[in-house]
């Protein structure tokens, strides 16, 4: 068996993916049969798999580097998504970058959830044979069916008859918000719910526009505030479209989540998801495109169905047992 040490202190801000993405591995991971798997253990193992980039990680990475141990970093982000998503000083911003990328040079092995990200860190100076590409699942404990969506429904005072339209993650100008309330304004007869807030606060990109805009939202617009994972799930399991135009993504869990939860997905065409999610998803680039396929998956029930189906492929293409076997693979090549 190798023993295997997975670190993040993710939990610590709520709300933001790379904590998801942090427990489902780990869930994932202790149904292999040939790993034992700790969480944030101070015994050094035969390996270490670190989630986040904080202090002491880097030192916990030191001490498993001086054991002559090898260390995996999961590479949750990169500077180009930290640019418009947070409002930091141009020098702790430089001396944070300084730092993340040493961190990601010093492992002995970065995994990123899409090709474009591995190049980036090449880009940055992390050696190409030490960066590999191994995706994010679909949560399967994620089930949906019809009758739990209808008791869903009555629990948080929703119409069993209305359209509803759900989106996910931090409220902040990356995550396309402008065009998540636009289209939900030229839809009144639709509801659109937010799942997320400020998980960063004041700090985060545009907070006082957004901040307004959470406190005073169209009438038939919904903002949760940051909720337990349980939670986004149900808000999932009672929708009927996933929406998200966000303009800068790694690989979002809520994707992968809604997906598993029987619904398209309405996205911004951007070029990653053309690599990642093929052709499983619907696209836009404007709240007015965005409104007009909205509006045919409300009233064509073939075109709903056509584009249901490409989403459940997508949620198989991303299961466990389709991505297990790349990590076990990977830390047997480090014994």
């Amino acid at each position: 068996m190798i023993r295997l040490n997975i670190s993040s202190i993710s939990d610590k801000v709520k709300g933001q993916g790379v904590d998801s993405a942090f427990k489902d591995q780990a869930s994932m991971l202790k149904k292999s049969k040939i790993l034992e798997v700790s969480i944030n253990s101070e015994e050094i193992k035969d390996i270490c798999h670190i989630h986040t980039l904080d202090l002491k990680n880097f030192f916990l990475m030191k001490k498993y580097k001086r054991k002559n141990k090898k260390v995996v970093v999961s590479a949750h982000m990169v500077p180009d998504s930290i640019e418009d998503s947070l409002n930091i000083p141009k020098l702790f911003k430089k001396i944070f970058y300084k730092y993340m990328i040493n961190f990601y040079k010093t492992a002995d092995k970065c995994v990123v959830v899409n090709s474009y990200y591995k190049e980036e860190l090449i880009k940055l100076g992390v050696k190409k044979e030490n960066v590999l590409f191994i995706p994010n699942i679909a949560n399967k404990d994620l089930f949906y069916n019809m009758k739990i969506k209808n008791q869903l429904r009555k629990k948080y005072n929703i119409e069993d008859s209305k359209f509803v339209v759900v989106g996910s993650g931090q409220v902040q100008k990356r995550k396309g918000i402008d065009d998540f309330v636009k289209t939900a304004e030229v839809n009144n007869n639709m509801l659109f719910i937010w799942v997320g807030g400020f998980s960063f606060g004041k700090i985060t990109s545009g907070y006082e526009k957004y901040k307004a805009i959470y406190d005073n939202p169209p009438k038939n617009v919904i903002f949760t505030g940051i909720v337990d994972r349980n939670t986004v799930v149900d808000y999932l399991n009672l929708s009927d479209v996933f929406f998200l135009p966000s303009y800068q993504e790694l690989f979002p869990m809520s994707l992968l989540e809604a997906s598993n939860c029987d619904m398209p997905l309405l996205l911004r065409d951007i070029e990653l998801y053309k690599e990642i999610l093929y052709d499983k998803y619907l696209k836009g680039n404007s709240y007015e495109e965005f409104s007009n396929i909205l509006k045919e998956l409300n009233e064509n029930e073939d075109f709903y169905n056509s584009a249901l189906n490409k989403s459940i492929e997508l949620s198989e293409i991303y299961s466990e047992k389709n991505v297990i076997k790349q990590w076990e693979n990977l830390y047997e090549s480090l014994m």
